[in-house]
């Protein structure tokens, strides 16, 4: 048997334009003789990494300021820090790209007459894919692990009839937030369309010899990730203010901190794309007359799928480990006949909160069509075989599953516990004041294995049949 017509300009014969040309081959020694689909158009590329990002940066900072007077004199010790520490990363890998928008792909038509009953797959015209989201894939590791070591002390001491005065005044910001995405797939386009092409068959029969299928517009990619995120910064700021006078002395220790601590984090990992909105995915029409055979699969034009969310997948673990030590002293010691005088001030705002997603499946689009193709059979003889015809097996605006493996863990601690201490020795006047304003925030908010949600206003439906002469109604799937 010959392939006789097809689309798109082409005729197949012995000769062409008056000069002869080698026969066409026979659909019975080939497979997928025709194919007019694997067509692609704006869609987001995969994304893949093998290995591990590490940001490990480390702060060591101690100033020291001592004073110390000899008898009947004064001593002033004095400390000022203003300091800026900004630890925060941004890791990103593995990441599928976004899909485009407004994009066609559609497969050719094709038109064949004098088709036998050879081998299978002879006729496709579906694998065709427009403005879907790439795949993420990522495996290894994203570390960041910060640590923070600061540690000013100021101190005054003076001997007897003498005066001792330590400042103390710091204002700090430690910024040791982090983002880490890995393994998440892109988001699918918007307003997509995906279409195998039309097929006019006469005279033909065996399996799977028309296919129209496999269509996809707007999909969101799927998000793999394999190894584990781990932030785990540390903070250690104890600053200490003592101030010691002699005999008939006055000692005054004052010790001023406002401290900003941010620690929060935001991981994400395995996560699915979303899916687009207003993506049209069907099947090509079939028009078949003389159509025998009996086997299973002749013609197919479902399997159509637009704007549905990706599946998350993670396997692994995501760590928060926060630790803040924070305890200033404040120490004033006067000997007899004397005055101590210590005064503390704190305004501290500690940050530990904690955003973790894992192996989360993506959203359906909205307003999205997945349509199986229309087929006319005529003079069809059919004798036996189930699912000779299927127009069904589409989908449009399905929030993607989420699978997850592995552990979530958030072990924030905060510690602290100032002091402040006023001695005053015989027949003197000693002072303490203390004022803490603290905000501790240690929220976490972790969700794993969460199915995308599904929208609405996506209709999913098979294509029309119309037929005569099939003896066996059992093979018609709609």
């Amino acid at each position: 048997m010959n392939f006789h017509d097809m689309s798109d300009g082409i005729r197949l014969s012995h000769h062409a334009h008056g000069a002869p040309v080698p026969s066409w081959p026979s659909v019975d020694s080939l497979h997928a003789a025709i194919d007019t689909g694997d067509n692609s158009a704006g869609n987001g590329g995969d994304g893949y990494f093998f290995g591990s990002l590490v940001n490990a940066p480390i702060v060591i900072y101690m100033p020291i300021n001592i004073a110390v007077g000899g008898y009947n004199s004064t001593a002033t010790a004095d400390q000022l820090n203003t300091v800026q520490i900004d630890q925060s990363a941004t890791q990103i890998a593995g990441v599928g790209g976004d899909g485009g928008n407004d994009n066609t792909s559609i497969g050719g038509s094709v038109t064949a007459s004098g088709t036998g009953s050879g081998d299978s797959g002879a006729i496709s015209t579906g694998g065709n894919q427009a403005g879907n989201g790439g795949d993420g894939f990522f495996l290894g590791s994203i570390v960041n692990a910060s640590f923070v070591l600061y540690h000013p002390i100021n101190i005054a001491v003076a001997g007897p009839n003498s005066s001792a005065h330590a400042d103390q005044t710091n204002n700090v910001d430690i910024d040791q937030s982090a983002i880490q995405i890995a393994g998440n797939g892109g988001n699918g386009g918007d307003h997509n369309i995906a279409a195998g092409g039309d097929v006019s068959l006469g005279s033909g029969g065996g399996s799977d010899v028309v296919h129209t299928s496999d269509n996809s517009a707007g999909n969101g990619g799927d998000g793999y990730f394999f190894g584990s995120l781990v932030n785990a910064p540390i903070v250690i700021y104890m600053p200490i203010n003592i101030a010691i006078a002699g005999y008939n002395s006055t000692a005054d220790a004052h010790q001023t901190n406002d401290a900003s601590f941010d620690q929060s984090a935001v991981q994400i990992a395995g996560i699915g794309g979303d899916g687009g909105s207003g993506n049209v995915s069907m099947g090509g029409s079939v028009t078949a007359s003389g159509f025998g055979g009996g086997d299973s699969g002749v013609i197919s034009t479902g399997g159509n799928h637009a704007g549905n969310g990706g599946d998350g997948f993670f396997h692994g673990s995501i760590s928060h480990a926060s630790f803040i030590l924070y305890d200033p002293i404040n120490i004033a010691m006067a000997g007899n006949n004397s005055s101590a005088h210590a005064d503390q001030m704190n305004n501290v705002d500690i940050n530990q909160s904690a955003v973790q997603m894992a192996g989360i499946g993506g959203n359906g689009g909205h307003g999205n069509a997945a349509f199986g193709g229309n087929i006319d059979l005529f003079a069809s003889g059919f004798g036996f075989g189930s699912d000779a015809i299927n127009t069904g097996h589409n989908g449009a605006g399905n929030g993607g599953s989420g699978h997850f493996s592995g552990s979530l863990i958030d072990t924030s601690v905060a510690i602290y516990a100032p002091i402040n201490i006023a001695i005053a020795g015989y027949s003197s006047v000693g002072d303490a004041f203390h004022a803490n304003h603290v905000h501790l925030d240690p929220s976490t908010i972790a969700m794993a294995a969460l199915r995308g949600d599904g929208d609405h206003g996506n209709p999913a439906v098979g294509g029309d049949i119309a037929s005569h002469l099939l003896p066996d109604h059992h093979l018609l799937l709609g």
